[in-house]
């Protein structure tokens, strides 16, 4: 079981922030030239995250058998760069379960995260989104545990800088997704975090360009930024590591999108 330690008023409702879940994504979008990364879990969940309106904020896969998202993919909104406005709400999806109180056959729950000292870290995070994008954030669906220390300093600190150059870009695709280590009691612990970020200009392709930034989940974990090729390469080798024979979740990397330009 994991917890948040940083809020410490959690009220979790079920259907305000709500999603679409399906085989086939209905909101691609969110991806790059319209294509989700290849060999994910097939039996992982995909989720076209949304709120009451009915309109799509972002693109979840999601495996209920580890009990986190392995990824979020969604468009960057330079206008919404504020962390001002966050809420306290955490929620569950309705979707992901058989009945209404089988939530934890499907997906973590706020108990999972109770007393362990982890964060729910946040895929999509939420300062880049504002008003009911911002609600849509707060799903436990779009969260992970990680180390409060790497969460809040580095990679919050990653979060930031990625806002500064944006509000000149217009559009971003970015797939942050947890690479997985090994099982605790319910919900699986992330060895790394990764964003994968591509920016493709609206009329002049040389201006486009794509980059990555991967760090480990430990307090004193560093950020290291490189092209996607070589993002691609440091996957390979990382999921090999953590190879598990036993689900297939594990048993192959991400293919993220070719380069950009850098």
């Amino acid at each position: 079981m994991f917890a948040l330690a940083l809020l410490t008023c959690i009220v979790l409702r079920a259907f305000s922030a709500q999603a679409k879940v399906s085989d086939a994504f209905e909101c691609k979008e969110f991806f790059y030239r319209n294509t989700e990364p290849g060999g994910m879990d097939q039996n992982a969940k995909k989720i076209c995250q949304w709120t009451s309106k009915g309109i799509y904020y972002y693109a979840t896969l999601y495996s209920v058998y580890h009990r986190i998202p392995l990824y979020s993919a969604y468009r960057f909104d330079p206008a919404c760069s504020s962390d001002s406005g966050r809420p306290n709400v955490w929620h569950l999806e309705p979707q992901n379960r058989r009945n209404q109180n089988d939530y934890k056959g499907n997906q973590a729950i706020s108990s999972d995260y109770s007393d362990t000292g982890y964060d729910r870290g946040h895929l999509y995070p939420n300062s880049f989104q504002c008003g009911d994008g911002r609600t849509a954030t707060f799903t436990l669906t779009n969260a992970a545990p990680m180390d409060p220390c790497f969460n809040r300093i580095q990679w919050g600190k990653s979060e930031k800088d990625l806002r500064k150059p944006s509000t000149h870009l217009r559009k971003y695709n970015i797939i942050p997704q947890r690479e997985i280590s090994e099982d605790p009691e319910r919900v699986i612990v992330p060895s790394h975090i990764w964003t994968a970020v591509c920016y493709k200009h609206n009329s002049d392709d040389s201006k486009s360009f794509s980059f990555g930034y991967i760090g480990e989940n430990l307090p004193e974990g560093s950020i290291s930024v490189m092209g996607v090729s070589a993002l691609n390469y440091r996957l390979s080798a990382l999921y090999s590591e953590h190879s598990d024979t036993s689900h297939s979740t594990l048993q192959n990397p991400p293919l993220l999108a070719d380069e950009v330009h850098l």
